[in-house]
């Protein structure tokens, strides 16, 4: 990307989303301190190992295929399925029809959202972490300053399309966060739903800078 203005604006909607990213124990600093979000490179390279991403191959693969399908194909499906079935059949679903824990967890996931959801369902956290990828791995070198902004390039017009406001992101983000959770953590919503809320309304004005839809 040449353009410098048009950066300036992509860039605040990247502010926006990956500040939805950091959560947990250390949310609270990163929310009154939102330049530092990809300051530490110790942090960075130890969130991708998290995620089984060792090298730069291992990272475009996970945000080429996060932006053209990412967890939200996986979601949409089980909605369907479980959508068009009776309470009954989907509580057998996650009761006995599963030794799988991460299956048994995201069938749970999915009925308890169900009616709930936007239509793009999770994408939102498909979105944000792609860019939060993108951005770790540019400052950790395995992506040029060409590719960070090519991948950012694409998913940006994407969220713009596919969501009114940034509640609704939000609201997208949160469920997806529980969806695709490592700890299988059903509780992530509350315990973490004060901090993100804040974001909104906290000194990082990216997201009053941005509109949606």
């Amino acid at each position: 990307m040449t353009d410098t203005a048009a950066q300036k604006a992509l860039n605040d909607y990247v502010e926006a989303m990956t500040s939805l990213c950091i959560v947990g124990k250390f949310g609270e600093y990163f929310l009154h301190n939102p330049e530092m979000i990809f300051e530490r490179r110790s942090i960075l390279r130890g969130l991708l190992r998290f995620w089984n991403l060792e090298n730069a191959e291992d990272l475009k693969r996970n945000i080429e295929w996060t932006i053209a399908e990412g967890a939200r194909k996986e979601f949409a499906e089980l909605y369907s399925r479980l959508s068009s079935v009776s309470e009954a059949e989907r509580a057998f679903s996650i009761g006995q029809n599963t030794d799988d824990p991460t299956r048994k967890h995201r069938l749970s996931v999915v009925t308890q959202y169900l009616w709930r959801m936007p239509t793009v369902g999770i994408a939102a956290h498909d979105y944000s972490m792609a860019v939060y990828r993108a951005c770790a791995g540019r400052k950790l070198g395995y992506l040029t300053e060409q590719e960070k902004w090519a991948y950012i390039e694409k998913v940006i017009p994407r969220v713009k399309g596919d969501f009114s406001s940034w509640k609704d992101y939000l609201f997208s983000f949160h469920v997806g966060a529980v969806f695709t959770s490592h700890l299988l953590n059903g509780d992530y919503v509350s315990e973490n739903s004060v901090l993100l809320t804040k974001l909104l309304f906290s000194r990082n004005d990216s997201f009053r800078r941005t509109t949606l839809g």
